[in-house]
């Protein structure tokens, strides 16, 4: 992989994280914008992704406001429809990726240099994912995680709003802890040694994703939620952190920064 396209990652993975951490819509979701990597996004399947995920702060932002006196009355249910068609464009995009089966093979977890030796023994995600090639570990990072965040958030508003029947609850919680553990199940690979750096930095987003969905989800969760409490600690980059671990929370300085720094932000 080109220096070049590590950057972009890199770059747009910060547009999304930034967008999914704020709850804020970015400039890169415009008509324009969407216009001029249209072209792209026919044949690279990243750019696809990104331009569906980019979609996904407006739609935060839009549930954020459901309730404000400026707010429509229709706002509750445009949301929540506009959100059904993001989530089928992301399934389409992912059966389209996966048109000639899965890009990944299910392996046991001690195939993963180092991983149970140096990060975390405790085989609670067992087998694991080895992909066929580093980008297309990066993109099924992002869709995991963008579709969990997503869906967490629809499925809120349905069972806020909405009257859900039990068989609606168990398929709506089989789908988002899917999510979730196969966000975990791709940690090993991206901190392999070969890896780098860059994809052992990239993983830890999603892994604190997946980690809050655990700790919502309650005490069935809190094995899967205390691993993924582990590997973040283990995982980080060396240098990169202050030495005492910090909470796994949001970073309150970054929030902190983008809110004094201009309204709209890319």
């Amino acid at each position: 992989m080109k220096s070049s396209d590590i950057s972009i990652i890199i770059t747009d993975g910060t547009k999304l994280s930034i967008g999914y951490h704020m709850r804020k819509a970015s400039l890169l979701d415009s008509h324009e914008w969407l216009a001029v990597t249209a072209r792209a996004a026919k044949t690279d399947p990243y750019v696809a992704l990104n331009d569906i995920c980019i979609c996904i702060p407006r739609l935060l932002e839009r549930t954020d406001k459901i309730g404000m006196l400026d707010c429509p009355p229709t706002e509750l249910d445009s949301v929540i429809e506009d959100s059904q068609k993001l989530a089928n464009r992301a399934f389409e995009w992912l059966s389209d990726f996966e048109k000639y089966g899965p890009r990944y093979d299910k392996v046991d977890i001690a195939s993963m240099e180092t991983f149970l030796e140096t990060i975390c023994a405790d085989r609670v995600f067992d087998p694991v994912y080895n992909f066929h090639y580093f980008s297309a570990g990066i993109c099924y990072m992002i869709y995991w995680m963008s579709m969990l965040i997503m869906q967490s958030n629809t499925f809120k508003l349905l069972r806020t709003h909405r009257q859900l029947e039990p068989k609606q609850l168990m398929i709506w919680g089989r789908q988002l802890s899917g999510y979730a553990d196969s966000i975990c199940k791709s940690i090993p690979f991206h901190c392999r040694p070969q890896t780098g750096y860059t994809a052992k930095f990239g993983c830890l987003t999603p892994l604190v994703v997946a980690r809050k969905f655990y700790e919502n989800a309650g005490p069935m969760m809190a094995v899967k939620e205390q691993w993924c409490a582990k590997v973040y600690i283990l995982a980080r980059v060396p240098g990169l952190y202050q030495e005492t671990p910090v909470a796994l929370e949001p970073f309150k300085a970054v929030q902190t920064t983008v809110q004094q720094g201009a309204k709209k932000f890319i």
